[in-house]
């Protein structure tokens, strides 16, 4: 795990070369106390002592706190310790050694054939797994760190260092692993107060934990809106109609302008033309609320064009521009606030 955590230091975290230096000398000693009398007596010492031997040999703070804190996170909880004071210096070595320890240890082992099942887990993969989610989730508070982390590329950095000693059928198991990753995004959502469909309409965004944590956030808010909750009963209905639809062609804002002519559809095209840059300014920043809440006037075109309109028109070509402007309306709402059809009420989903 050393040259994976120097690598999460410097290239994931943004750290300088020192401190990545730093990280991967604490990943090389990190383990070392496992050899020691002490921890075969005390096993709940592993990791602990290693941080004490290390701060004894007079090692610098960002090795010695991050050997020491290394198993942590164990629990999901925003207040789950180490906390920013507790870590001080050693708040982004920690963090990468952390990071990398589990990684390797899930990857590892998922890449090998061992997954945990629902009796079963003698690893511990769902406790390291959680610990990967929560720490991404809460870098920036806990470690000052800014950077927007990209989970599956942590995975396949963390699996690039075997150098070909697994050799797995990828399609075995690395769809496994990102669903195991994303059941404890959902998780941690569930556990910090969110309901669980809130989570679901934001599962497609799991490369980024705390990027999904911020919409889910958000989109917890959103639902307040009764014109929210109904777009999101639409959405549904859109959903449905564009499930199977592939464009022949790329219209564009103009080129759909170009072929409808109902009132009601050229009102939602008009409506989506509008929203569209104040959207993505939003995305861009990452201001997931102020993109959700750009929605809510669709709700009532959205309402007037399935009233008015006929989709599935006998006329091809017309009905092709239409379902394109719903694909289109369907991205929109996806990039914005996630599959918002999952907090639809029930007995409008079904």
């Amino acid at each position: 795990i050393e040259k994976l955590a120097e690598w999460i230091a410097g290239e994931a975290l943004g750290a300088d070369a020192a401190t990545a230096k730093l990280a991967g000398q604490a990943a090389r000693l990190a383990k070392a106390d496992l050899a020691t009398d002490m921890v075969r007596e005390f096993t709940e010492l592993q990791g602990t002592i290693g941080g004490v031997y290390a701060r004894a040999e007079g090692l610098p703070e960002e090795v010695w706190k991050a050997i020491y804190y290394h198993y942590l996170p164990v629990g999901v909880e925003a207040d789950a310790p180490p906390g920013k004071a507790q870590l001080g210096k050693a708040a982004v070595t920690w963090a990468a050694v952390s990071l990398a320890d589990k990684l390797d240890t899930i990857v590892g082992l998922f890449a090998a054939g061992e997954k945990p099942t629902g009796s079963r887990d003698p690893y511990g993969l769902r406790r390291a797994a959680q610990g990967v989610v929560k720490m991404l989730v809460d870098l920036q508070t806990t470690s000052g760190v800014r950077a927007s982390v990209d989970l599956k590329g942590l995975l396949d950095r963390a699996f690039a260092g075997y150098s070909g000693a697994l050799t797995p059928d990828a399609d075995a198991w690395v769809g496994a692993l990102e669903e195991f990753i994303t059941e404890r995004e959902l998780h941690l959502f569930e556990r910090r107060g969110f309901k669980a469909d809130e989570g679901r309409a934001v599962k497609a965004y799991w490369r980024q934990p705390a990027s999904a944590f911020r919409r889910v956030e958000a989109l917890a808010e959103a639902r307040q809106s009764k014109e929210f909750e109904a777009l999101a009963v639409l959405f549904k209905r859109v959903k449905n109609i564009t499930k199977d639809f592939k464009s022949s062609k790329d219209y564009g804002f103009s080129g759909l302008k170009a072929a409808l002519k109902e009132p009601a559809e050229l009102a939602l095209l008009g409506e989506l033309e509008q929203l569209w840059p104040r959207i993505e300014v939003a995305l861009q920043q990452k201001q997931f609320a102020d993109a959700m809440s750009q929605l809510s006037p669709l709700q009532s075109v959205v309402d007037k064009f399935f009233v008015d309109v006929l989709v599935m028109s006998e006329d091809q070509t017309l009905r092709e521009a239409r379902l394109a402007l719903l694909a289109t309306l369907r991205d929109t709402v996806l990039q914005a606030a996630g599959d918002i059809s999952e907090i639809a009420p029930e007995d409008a989903r079904n």
